[in-house]
Order: C-alpha cells, then sequence, then structure tokens
C-alpha cells in the first residue's frame, strides 16, 4: 500500500511546472506524512526523501535544469542532462557531470541543486571531435544569446563503437562454430573409431597435431595471426562521435501567478551520409491565478545536412541556421493555433443568442427578472 501511495505522489513531482518542484515536493510531503493518512503506510521522511531523490533526477535532466561551478574567473552555467553525465555518486540522488566548455567534471545533488567535488577533466579527448563540438558550441551560444535571454545552451560530445550489422554477426557466429568442429576432441581416436575411421588414420592426424606443438616457429606464426586479424577486426570499426546540443530558457515570475520553459535538445550525426539532426522542441507554461492552466506541447523532426562532418565551423552554421528556421516556424505556429483557438473554438462553446434568439440588453436584466416573476406567479 505504501509503495503504491508513494509512486502516485512522486509522479505528480515529476509532472512539477516550471521553478515549482519545492513547492510540489513539500505540499505532497504533507499529505504523505499526515498522521491521519499515514497510519497504515506508515512512510517515514528517510523512505520519502531518498525515493524522492531519484524522481528529481529524472526530472531535473528531463528539464534541462541548469548548474554553475564556483569558478572565480567563469560563471557559465552547464545544462544537466544523461548527455553530460560520467559517474555515479557515493549518495542517493547525486551524480557526476561534465562541464565540456570548463573541461571539468562535478557531483551534483539533485534535490539540494548544488555543486561539489569540482575537478579537471582526466582522459584525453579526441582533437577533431573537440573541434566540431567547438564550433557547435560558439555557433549555438551566439544564437542562444540573440533570442533568449536568460538561455542557456551546452554541447557534448558523444564516442561510442558502432554495433556490427545483424548479418554479419550471424556469418561471425556461424563462422565460429564451424572452426569450433574442426576443433579436435579430448578422445579423438576414440570418437574416430566410433564412426568407422582407421587407426592409422586416426594417428596421423595425432602425429600432424604434435608435430605443430612441437615446432616453435609455427606456433608463433599461428598466434601472430590471430593477432593479425583482431587487430583487423578492431580497425574496421573505430570509435564513432556524435554530438548532443542542449539549450533551455526559463522565465519565473511566480508572484504574479506564472512560469514557462522552452527546451531544444538536438542530436548531430556528422558520419551519416547525408548529415542527420534529429530534434525535439518542448514548451511548458504553467498559469495559476485563482485557477490550474497549463500548456505541454512537443515536436519532433529529423533534418538532413548538405553539408559534410568534415568542415567543422560551416557545419555548425548550417546546424544552427536549420535551428533557428526550425524554432522560429514553430513558435510562430503556436501562435496561429492559439489565436484560432480563442477566435473559432472557445466561441463556439458559447451560444452566441440566447433562445430567444435575441441579445440581453443588460440594461434591463432586472425588467428581465421581474417579467419572469409575474410569468411564475
Amino acid at each position: 500500500m505504501s509503495t503504491s501511495r508513494l509512486n502516485e505522489a512522486l509522479s505528480l513531482l515529476v509532472q512539477s511546472p516550471p521553478g515549482q518542484t519545492s513547492q510540489v515536493y513539500h505540499d505532497l510531503r504533507g499529505i504523505i506524512l499526515d498522521a491521519e493518512s499515514n497510519s497504515t503506510d506508515k512512510i517515514d521522511d528517510a523512505l520519502l526523501q531518498s525515493a524522492a531523490a531519484t524522481a528529481l533526477e529524472e526530472y531535473n535532466t528531463q528539464q534541462l535544469i541548469t548548474a554553475t561551478l564556483p569558478a572565480p574567473d567563469d560563471k557559465t552555467p552547464v545544462i544537466i542532462c544523461q548527455a553530460g553525465q560520467v559517474a555515479s555518486g557515493t549518495e542517493s540522488g547525486v551524480k557526476r557531470y561534465l562541464h565540456p566548455k570548463m573541461g571539468k567534471t562535478f557531483l551534483f545533488d539533485h534535490v539540494k541543486r548544488t555543486v561539489s567535488d569540482v575537478k579537471d577533466v582526466s582522459s584525453g579527448t579526441d582533437g577533431e571531435a573537440e573541434k566540431t563540438r567547438t564550433a557547435l558550441e560558439r555557433a549555438l551560444e551566439e544564437y542562444v544569446k540573440d533570442r533568449y535571454p536568460d538561455g542557456v545552451s551546452s554541447v557534448f560530445a558523444m564516442s561510442s563503437v558502432p554495433v556490427e550489422d545483424e548479418q554479419e554477426m550471424k556469418d561471425e557466429i556461424q563462422k565460429a562454430a564451424v572452426e569450433d568442429a574442426k576443433t579436435p576432441a579430448e578422445n579423438t581416436a576414440a570418437v574416430g573409431a566410433e564412426h568407422g575411421e582407421s587407426k592409422d588414420e586416426t594417428e596421423a592426424t595425432k602425429d600432424n597435431d604434435e608435430e605443430m606443438k612441437d615446432d616453435p616457429v609455427e606456433a608463433v606464426k599461428a598466434v601472430e595471426a590471430v593477432e593479425s586479424s583482431t587487430s583487423v577486426s578492431q580497425t574496421q570499426t573505430p570509435a564513432k562521435t556524435t554530438f548532443t546540443l542542449h539549450h533551455v530558457g526559463n522565465r519565473f515570475n511566480l508572484s504574479n501567478f506564472w512560469s514557462g520553459r522552452w527546451r531544444a535538445s538536438y542530436h548531430l550525426d556528422p558520419t551519416s551520409s547525408p548529415v542527420t539532426l534529429t530534434s525535439t522542441l518542448s514548451v511548458q507554461v504553467h498559469y495559476f491565478e485563482n485557477g490550474n492552466v497549463q500548456l505541454n506541447a512537443a515536436k519532433p523532426r529529423t533534418f538532413h545536412l548538405s553539408t559534410d562532418g568534415g568542415d567543422a565551423e560551416k557545419l555548425a552554421k548550417e546546424v544552427v541556421s536549420v535551428i533557428s528556421a526550425h524554432e522560429d516556424a514553430w513558435q510562430k505556429g503556436l501562435e496561429t493555433s492559439y489565436d484560432e483557438l480563442a477566435e473559432r473554438a472557445f466561441k463556439a462553446l458559447r451560444r452566441q443568442l440566447p433562445l430567444t434568439r435575441q441579445k440581453v440588453d443588460w440594461d434591463k436584466v432586472l425588467n428581465y427578472k421581474l417579467g419572469d416573476e409575474l410569468a411564475r406567479g
């Protein structure tokens, strides 16, 4: 019972409007730990905090919240997201993330939203990949500063080894099975005798195997052949680098009962032909003066670029050009849709004229009421 009630509360927590997770958490905490409602479940504060840490980690990474490192010379914020996660921390709800622009990693507490244990990036980075990432970062920063007053952007390079094609994997498995079948069993003579092989043939095979074992030159050649084939296999599957671009714009005005967040996520694969850019735009607005009105909208789309991944500056310029046109078109479409909603849909919900088919003269409302009472009398 306690797990069900706790899960329902956490599902509400991850749906918190922008900038209001603290208020939602404290309200849920008051409901869950209420003495009367908690009489059967016995959910304590420690269990609630542990579960909330996991939920807030999901919320923060999905909502692309930002963090600022305590650096004296550079206060550039970074976006907290899955692409920037490096490793887990020692506590629940604490993970280590990357600040690619500053070349730092840090621990981030998803409950307190605090930064700690800042370290330099230890592992080296691919020069070409970092060159492309930096070009994308500069171009995206310039675009965000022009369009979003309080916007924050981050670009992450992600390396991965491509998975072999399914048919290639099947061929490798079949080849391995054939090679395994050719390998002599421990009791080869006995197996050969059962299948009618002569003793002379078995002895000849045994002599050849012994010759191979005793010849060190042949043994070295065999080992070198295996190492060479392994090296070729590794060179045929080089590391693949893709790029994740995020930017987010927050506007909070809780004293006037509204808040909003614009999120944009792009995944760039410069190794594909043609180069692909996959996007997901999300906007969330909450207005809660004497009510509760929310707007949640999202739009995924995939683009094919004309520029290849060779020229970093040219690629970055085209990527930002596509982002600009895409976001402008979607925002214009949202405005048009809601203008039509106000002018058509809402008006269609209400009656244009009363049942008498005559407009109401509001200056004579009392007369209408008096006439109605007289009719009833």
